[in-house]
């Protein structure tokens, strides 16, 4: 599910830690304070848990995939619908 306004496609939600993953692309706000493009996020509970900073969407879908089944080659197609082109 892609949130437009957020800048975010929520994944995988697990009633049992009711939580998921989300992949944020805020490239205005990576510019502001140095942080990548790319961020693989928990959630719901993104304070308290790791956030992985990612340099590129291969690394982030790497990410992904690492932390659950996910279709890279597939994901990337879907995504590359709403990337700006530049980063594609």
């Amino acid at each position: 599910m892609f949130e437009e306004q957020q800048k975010v496609i929520s994944y995988k939600w697990d009633p049992a830690s009711e939580t998921g993953y989300r992949l944020r692309f805020d490239p205005q706000l990576a510019q502001l304070n140095g942080q990548t493009p790319f961020r693989v996020e928990d959630w719901v509970h993104h304070i308290v848990n790791n956030e992985w900073g990612c340099a590129n969407l291969d690394e982030a879908l790497g990410v992904l995939s690492d932390l659950f089944n996910l279709d890279v080659g597939e994901e990337r197609r879907r995504i590359q619908g709403w990337l700006p082109q530049r980063l594609q």
